[in-house]
């Protein structure tokens, strides 16, 4: 085969062996490019974004890992914290008991729910409120707002509006509010 070949391409002129040796490449190229170059191109390609991605994902992990302890620990505080709550009564009753006997709210105190309680783990609903009250006293107002985050039924504070008129000694103190009362009494 080999010589019959040779005797081939002998036989032709100069012209038709740049031609045919042209067209070999070109279709050598047509065939290897798609069945060998191209996939270990992509192959290297793909490789390499994955080692991008572990890169990634190793130098970021000390952060998460270290985060996610922090996280952990404070869950645990906060789990300490709450099972020594008495989360037994209505937090609505127990956040108008405050307003008479701490706040000491001059005049009436109005309590609103502004939008329904959310299930959280089948065990509690968080319950949000927003309170407007006046009183005349800071330190009423400090002892409130201590009895109400740190009493027998802690809530959360979300915010905290006061306002004092000019010539006026009263306080007009609007907070949003939320406590957990257990779903199983």
């Amino acid at each position: 085969m080999k010589e019959q070949f040779a005797t081939f391409w002998r036989q032709r002129s100069a012209r038709e062996r740049v031609i045919v040796s042209v067209a070999s490449v070109f279709v050598g190229m047509l065939v290897v490019y798609p069945t060998v170059i191209a996939p270990v191109k992509d192959a290297f390609s793909e490789q390499s974004q994955t080692l991008k991605e572990l890169r990634n994902t190793f130098s970021v992990t000390p952060d998460i890992l270290q985060r996610y302890a922090g996280l952990l620990a404070r869950r645990k505080d906060i789990d300490a914290f709450y099972t020594q709550a008495d989360l037994s009564s209505d937090p609505l009753t127990y956040l108008e008991g405050l307003l008479r006997d701490t706040a000491k709210a001059s005049g009436t105190y109005n309590v609103s729910t502004p939008r329904e309680g959310v299930p959280l783990g089948g065990k509690y609903i968080h319950k949000f409120f927003v309170v407007n009250f006046q009183t005349s006293s800071y330190n009423d107002l400090s002892a409130f707002l201590k009895a109400l985050t740190g009493g027998a039924q802690p809530m959360l504070v979300s915010q905290i509006n006061l306002d004092k008129r000019v010539g006026s000694e009263t306080l007009n103190v609007q907070l949003e509010v939320s406590g957990f009362e257990v779903v199983s009494k």
